[in-house]
């Protein structure tokens, strides 16, 4: 008997709820792609915090993994809850503090208990997570793995993405659950542990593909079997709301040059801190500034990771010395969600951006790219519309380096827009296949290849 369309249920699984907004992009695009094909069907969300995921995009939502770290010891914990008469002393915890700094090896010992803690905490609980998420992915007929760099153990290590992804694999195999990886990005993978996982999971998926080169290149290197085809981004597929200028925005200079960058070996968000290049990275982009502010350039900054980026952006500002008070700087707007980031990067004319999705972001509504790369992905992102020549290493750049490139880019930029825009309509036909080829493995028919 036929499967009734209004009673399917298709999942999506996307590292979202990090207020990451080039991952709440994939997910919207894959939310936006399946309800155009099948009206009717329930779309439910696996992600990182359902919690946000539910609110930003009206889906019933469940977590792809166990929730945060364990609490703090009691004994440290000075918050006001902890007011019992036998609790200690705010001078006596900051004594049993300095004391455990003055033992050598102490402090190491305490982290590394209370760690082990943790982990021992959340292995004990793990298969009670396993089978609350079978309960809840039971049922569903498809589960679509949306892009991001989904291949990769740079964050988290084994068992942060490798991991997550096999057991949700695992999963969908003992729930008969059909599932599909879509444009995902990879690397760095160095654990032979990931590596397994990693072979494992593609042995086991009923489809992938990778949004570049590089990505099918790595996955076939650690000895993946099959073949490895590469699709663009997923964000290529959404239908983006209309740009609205927000009020008080408007800007005299003849042209805006929008900045987007990360937090580049900070010691809040990076895999790795290394506080001198980080400063290093902040002055580069503060005289960078500074020249375009000479220059009577408007200067607007935009993060895409909401959580992580507005810091990088205030510490460039306070190493500008005051200099950010000209009316070259424009007012910055909250950005809390997609629609917010969409009208932000509109107000630029120009874009000089470190992260991914801002890069691509920025080439969907046809401003021209200026990359500072930390990874190939972003080369190779532009390398799609033919700009690969707009694209320096965040390793080793120089702020003059980013200025001459900013200025062939300006000088050019009628003839980029052409070649962006041209670029635009094969990746989003070659996106619209991919969607009515996963949609088929459950047997669904799509009339929208040719509308679109």
């Amino acid at each position: 008997m036929a499967v009734i369309e209004s009673r399917r249920k298709i999942g999506i699984f996307c590292h979202g709820g990090t207020q990451n907004l080039g991952d709440e992009a994939l997910f919207a695009a894959v939310i936006q792609n399946v309800r155009l094909r099948m009206h009717s069907a329930e779309i439910i969300g696996f992600t990182i915090n359902p919690v946000d995921s539910q609110r930003r995009h009206g889906l019933a939502c469940f977590p792809i993994r166990q929730a945060g770290k364990i609490a703090s010891s009691p004994v440290l914990d000075s918050s006001p809850a902890s007011s019992g008469a036998s609790d200690p002393s705010p001078s006596t915890l900051a004594k049993l503090k300095e004391f455990c700094k003055s033992v050598p090896g102490l402090k190491w010992l305490v982290s590394a208990v209370r760690h082990s803690a943790g982990a021992l905490s959340a292995i004990l609980r793990e298969p009670g997570f396993l089978f609350q998420s079978y309960r809840r992915l039971k049922g569903v007929e498809l589960l679509l793995v949306a892009g991001s760099q989904q291949l990769n153990d740079g964050y988290g290590g084994v068992w942060g993405f490798p991991y997550t992804l096999l057991k949700w694999t695992v999963l969908s195999k003992c729930t008969g659950t059909k599932i599909a990886i879509l444009s995902v990005g990879a690397g760095p993978i160095d654990s032979p542990i990931s590596k397994f996982f990693f072979r494992r999971v593609l042995a086991w998926v009923d489809y992938r593909s990778y949004r570049d080169a590089f990505s099918s290149r790595l996955v076939e290197s650690i000895g993946a079997k099959g073949i490895h085809p590469v699709f663009p981004d997923l964000v290529y597929s959404l239908q983006f709301p209309a740009p609205t200028q927000a009020h008080g925005s408007s800007n005299t200079s003849p042209v805006v040059v929008g900045i987007n960058p990360v937090p580049y070996y900070d010691n809040f968000y990076w895999y790795s801190c290394d506080p001198v290049r980080y400063s290093d990275y902040v002055r580069k982009f503060a005289s960078f500034s500074e020249w375009l502010d000479k220059t009577s350039h408007g200067v607007l900054y935009f993060p895409t990771q909401v959580r992580a980026d507005v810091r990088t952006i205030d510490d460039i500002i306070l190493a500008l010395n005051g200099s950010s008070k000209s009316p070259n700087f424009l007012r910055r707007n909250t950005i809390q969600t997609f629609d917010d980031l969409i009208s932000e990067i509109s107000r630029a004319d120009l874009v000089v951006a470190n992260r991914y999705h801002g890069i691509l972001i920025s080439l969907i509504l046809n401003k021209p790219v200026l990359a500072v790369a930390y990874h190939e992905k972003s080369r190779a992102l532009l390398a799609q519309v033919g700009l690969e020549e707009f694209v320096v290493n965040i390793n080793d750049f120089k702020t003059e380096e980013l200025i001459e490139r900013l200025k062939a880019l300006e000088a050019n930029a009628p003839v980029i827009r052409t070649k962006i825009a041209q670029g635009m309509a094969p990746l989003r036909r070659a996106l619209h296949a991919q969607y009515d080829t996963v949609l088929g493995l459950i047997g669904f028919k799509s009339d929208t290849a040719a509308a679109n």
